[in-house]
């Protein structure tokens, strides 16, 4: 009877408690992670942080979970997760009970080690025939096909108004209303690699991401930013721009045979920032994008590249970084063994931001010795709290693939636009996530000149304003 009483008037609402009034509808949550209007970065406790995170995949509850501990256990915070596979037996428009069960079972596992999460609730290989000989398509067991008794005779359909599309934003509404009391889901994404579907267009992609982002707001009363994807760097002006999308997405990936990943992660997230002045998410990415079979992410060296690429996503200005692909788990259903071998490879990175307030910082161009390559973030503001705070990331300019060479390297300099005043710079191994380096310098005329100690490989550079001279 006691138990009774104390629960009146308290509702479980997707794992959350929520207070209810008689015929009162549940209160907003707030999400674990806060993107607000204007910012380029999710906001933790307060503070606007850069996230780490994954491309998680399992195939049961059990096998998130444990993946979910690792992901704690190396201090990152993200997760961007496919909730798309669709039962041979489930109905177009519906969700297979014990699919929910599973999923839900998921994001009980995200609750438990405190991770954020952004479902993706469809992939572009469901709606994709192979008709233009893609290396992957499952439209052959997608239930909205006519011959599994959907209503759609082809991928396209999903882009008109129609049957198969209105089951499928049903089914969109049901999902975000089932999670939306979630306190860690931060985010929504409408489809994965959108471009990539049998019959797609900027115009129809366009049209069907903001009916889909409008279902997700009427169906979220915490309001969280929603964000649709293209392949690798493909770029369709009008999505990006379209109110639909809150975060604009890269999917970067090595040329094929290049493993140019670091390099193509600042290109790309800083023109990305430039051209939309929105947040940008890296959503996933790699060395390579092709099946890990005889391919750079497989190769001996290939931590020394993933490791570029992530301290790269460190300075590029995105609002986080890792993502990987294969090296998070779909590795293996292509038979190959990656996952284990990078539980922990952006374990320096994340210490090397732990304590970074990410407000102000942005892209800004610094100069530096011919045998370097790498970025920078700062702010020469001199609003309260900004304009005190640098980050970088400087790799050996030798140090590029296939080989990776880790040769020392002296007599580097870098040159930062910075606030004028004494700074205390530190120099940090990547590798190892130790400080080598901790001194005293001063910036003048807006500039502040960094002579790099000996390094290896690559070197992450972290200066604090000290007081004006």
């Amino acid at each position: 009877m006691k138990w009774t009483a104390l629960l009146i008037g308290v509702s479980l609402v997707g794992g959350v408690l929520v207070a209810r009034g008689e015929d009162a509808e549940p209160r907003p949550v707030k999400p674990a992670l806060e993107l607000r209007k204007g910012e380029k970065y999710f906001r933790r406790e307060g503070t606007q942080r850069l996230v780490l995170g994954r491309n998680p995949t399992a195939v049961s509850p059990d096998a998130f979970a444990e993946h979910f501990k690792n992901v704690a256990a190396a201090g990152e915070t993200f997760l961007r997760i496919h909730f798309c596979y669709m039962p041979p037996d489930e109905k177009a428009g519906e969700v297979h009970p014990d699919m929910m069960k599973f999923w839900d079972a998921a994001l009980d596992a995200a609750e438990k080690y405190h991770l954020a999460v952004m479902p993706v609730f469809g992939v572009w290989a469901d709606w994709n025939d192979g008709s233009k000989g893609e290396t992957w398509h499952a439209w052959e067991k997608n239930p909205f096909n006519v011959v599994r008794g959907g209503p759609a005779r082809s991928p396209a359909e999903l882009f008109e108004s129609g049957t198969c599309r209105a089951l499928w934003m049903k089914r969109l509404e049901s999902l975000v209303q089932h999670w939306e009391g979630r306190r860690c889901i931060v985010a929504w994404e409408v489809f994965s690699e959108l471009d990539l579907l049998t019959g797609s267009s900027e115009e129809k992609g366009v049209a069907f991401a903001e009916a889909a982002a409008k279902v997700i707001r009427a169906a979220d009363r915490s309001q969280r930013p929603v964000t649709c994807s293209l392949a690798g760097s493909h770029e369709w002006p009008r999505l990006f721009k379209s109110d639909a999308v809150e975060l604009v997405q890269v999917h970067p990936y090595g040329d094929t045979g290049q493993g140019d990943l670091d390099e193509l992660i600042l290109r790309t997230v800083r023109q990305r920032r430039a051209a939309y002045g929105k947040p940008v998410l890296i959503g996933e990415c790699g060395l390579d994008w092709r099946p890990p079979r005889g391919t750079l992410d497989v190769s001996e060296r290939a931590p020394i590249g993933i490791r570029h690429a992530i301290w790269a996503a460190v300075v590029s200005g995105a609002m986080n970084a890792r993502m990987l692909w294969w090296q998070d788990g779909y590795d293996q259903f292509e038979k190959a063994d990656l996952c284990r071998h990078y539980q922990k490879i952006a374990m320096s990175a994340v210490q090397f931001v732990k304590d970074v307030d990410y407000t102000g910082l942005a892209p800004v161009e610094c100069a530096m010795s011919a045998g370097i390559r790498g970025a920078m973030l700062g702010s020469a503001t001199e609003a309260p709290g900004e304009g005190k705070m640098i980050v970088g990331w400087f790799r050996d300019a030798r140090c590029a693939a296939p080989q990776w060479p880790m040769d020392p390297t002296n007599g580097q300099w870098v040159e930062m636009p910075a606030r004028d005043g004494n700074w205390t710079v530190e120099a940090v191994d990547p590798e190892s996530g130790k400080i080598v380096e901790r001194k005293e310098a001063a910036a003048g005329a807006g500039k502040l000149r960094v002579d790099l100690a000996e390094f290896r490989g690559s070197v992450g550079v972290r200066g604090r304003w000290a007081e004006k001279r």
